[in-house]
């Protein structure tokens, strides 16, 4: 195969909400018409999308990247806050890997690092949790907590959180800035949930295709660790090798080539939430897509394998494991489809299944049935 160069494409970002997904909430709450960045004309949930998923800068540039796209989110240029993070397999405080602030002029990180590591455990691990999209004043004590942030750095009156992490405890959290206490609506909280799947999945891809990098060079190897190309004219797979030779799927990653073309078609600017929800965490639970540009300026798109890494009771199938990882975290049948790429039907049946392997009825059973197993390395 011949040597190609790398480039990733990525548009300017704003993200978008429906009128109706704030809530009025205390007697100050600021109102949808007064955030024009919520305003679903002018937003482009799909372009933060595709910003998770670019490969190009570094682990910190592409962190910046992502605030700065986020900023948008409220329309005030209040500022964002960001971290990576690993929390430990014991449950103890996380170990922060990069931390940066953008867009205010007041010292963000070093006050967001102090607020973090003065903050109750409890606390800690409800904005940490996996899956989280909240504002800090919908939490407990969460409004004496913005009293004290906003006496203390005078940009904001709330925050809204978006945390991503695996079940290996590899995180990222985006924290937004907002000037008046918000309440998200559950529409609005599930679309935030879906960005935050997009974010995990970019991060985890970042940690692959390093790995990919380090362990093999061959020149007859796909590029990035990728196991299909597709060309984004007629969506067709032209190379394929690994997981992705079989029929069946090859056929699953050209559908899902067709909705995410969709996607970041015109339809991200006539209908986003629609848009959002073509375009799946992953591809058949094993695939995430990004372009690559070959030497000669050619567009294509690679699969590039990005499965999470979850628990390994040995008993279940791939499917049935990615389901009852997430299951144990507290994530919903919708969320979980739209994470690993699955309808929620296929979700439920394989959560019954292997909720009837593992001998459990409950999610509290199910929780503690997951605690302390081995992990499937991706």
């Amino acid at each position: 195969m011949r040597r190609r160069t790398i480039r990733n494409s990525c548009r300017p970002v704003l993200l978008v909400c429906k009128p109706s997904d704030l809530l009025v909430f205390y007697r100050d709450t600021v109102l949808v018409s007064d955030m024009p960045g919520l305003d679903p004309a002018k937003a482009a949930a799909i372009d933060l999308v595709e910003a998770a998923y670019d490969l190009q800068p570094d682990v910190d540039q592409w962190l910046e990247r992502l605030l700065d796209v986020g900023i948008a989110v409220t329309g005030q240029e209040l500022g964002a806050s960001g971290l990576l993070y690993r929390r430990p397999p014991d449950g103890g405080d996380i170990e922060v890997q990069t931390w940066r602030a953008v867009g205010t002029s007041v010292d963000i990180e070093r006050l967001s690092r102090k607020a973090l590591r003065e903050a109750p455990k409890a606390a800690q691990r409800v904005v940490l949790a996996p899956g989280v999209a909240t504002t800090v004043s919908e939490l407990p004590y969460g409004q004496d907590a913005m009293k004290t942030w906003g006496q203390l750095v005078g940009v904001a009156q709330d925050c809204l959180v978006m945390n991503a992490v695996d079940p290996d405890g590899q995180g990222a959290s985006i924290v937004l800035f907002l000037p008046k206490p918000t309440k998200l609506s559950p529409e609005a909280r599930q679309r935030f949930q879906m960005l935050g799947a997009h974010l995990s999945a970019g991060y985890r891809i970042r940690r692959a295709v390093a790995s990919a990098d380090i362990i093999s060079h061959e020149a007859d190897r796909l590029p990035q660790g990728a196991e299909a190309l597709i060309d984004p004219r007629s969506f067709r797979v032209t190379d394929a090798e690994g997981h992705a030779k079989t029929h069946g799927a090859i056929e699953h990653l050209h559908q899902a080539a067709v909705r995410v073309d969709r996607a970041r078609g015109r339809l991200r600017k006539q209908d986003p939430r629609e848009a959002l929800e073509l375009w799946w965490g992953l591809v058949h639970g094993r695939w995430s897509f990004v372009d690559w540009f070959d030497s000669d300026d050619r567009r294509f798109v690679l699969a590039i394998p990005n499965p999470p890494c979850v628990g390994d009771p040995r008993n279940l199938t791939g499917r049935e494991i990615q389901v009852v990882t997430y299951a144990a975290l507290g994530e919903s049948g919708k969320l979980i489809g739209y994470r690993i790429g699955m309808s929620e039907s296929t979700v439920s049946r394989a959560l019954d299944s292997a909720m009837h392997k593992l001998r459990v009825k409950t999610q509290a059973q199910l929780v503690e049935k997951m605690r302390g197993l081995p992990k499937l390395e991706s």
